[in-house]
């Protein structure tokens, strides 16, 4: 017998998803630029699995979407309110799943391990959103460049910062990147409180073909910025 009390989702379904939708749509169309989601679900209490990560589920998971779910997102809650607004069924392999959400990024698998999509259909990879700490300007430690990019100027880099990830994190964006067609895509995602206390959730894309170079610290990080 199911103990769980079925929480609500978006109060407007349709268009809250289309909202969300186009914030994604922007946000891969636009890597390094942070992207604020518009409207955002009640948060499932008690979980690691924040308000903005569910946004994206609830957006882009439906019942043949193939979910995996970090120790730390995996909570029977989660999966009770996952399969009953979206209907998507989990996996245990990191190999199959569409999408996989990670809310504690400092002990996530190598990006390798996940699906990387097969020559005849690339876009059969998978997509990693993860929760993160994000900023951009004066304290931007990482710059990339790619399609998307400054309207596509060739030679501008976009700066930003994402905080939380493993230290091998970015060697293995460098072989992802060379990669391309294969590989996976990645959304940042960083929920806070406004001054009000109110929600707010902003994105981050990382496309497959994003080439990114450390910035700063200088003096301690190797600058990589070996693109494909």
């Amino acid at each position: 017998m199911n103990v769980f009390s079925t929480l609500p989702g978006f109060s407007n379904p349709v268009d809250d998803t289309q909202a969300v939708f186009r914030a994604v749509l922007h946000a891969f169309s636009r890597p390094g630029i942070l992207v604020y989601l518009p409207v955002l679900p009640p948060p499932i209490p008690v979980t690691g699995f924040s308000q903005g990560m569910l946004a994206l589920a609830l957006t882009l998971c439906d019942s043949d979407t193939l979910l995996w779910l970090d120790n730390v997102a995996d909570t029977p809650e989660v999966r009770h309110h996952l399969r009953f607004h979206c209907g998507s069924p989990f996996v245990t392999h990191l190999s199959e799943a569409s999408f996989a959400f990670i809310a504690e990024p400092g002990d996530m698998p190598r990006l390798r391990a996940f699906n990387q999509g097969r020559s005849d259909f690339p876009d059969r990879s998978a997509t990693l959103v993860i929760n993160a700490n994000l900023s951009e300007g004066s304290r931007r430690t990482h710059e990339l460049t790619g399609p998307g990019v400054k309207n596509g100027n060739q030679g501008f880099w976009q700066g930003f910062h994402v905080s939380g990830l493993p230290v091998r994190f970015w060697e293995e964006w460098e072989e992802n990147n060379a990669s391309y067609p294969l590989g996976v895509d990645i959304l940042f995602v960083d929920t806070q409180t406004d001054d009000a206390d109110e929600p707010l959730a902003r994105l981050l894309g990382l496309p497959r073909t994003a080439c990114v170079r450390t910035i700063a610290p200088p003096s301690a990080v190797k600058e990589r910025s070996v693109c494909m």
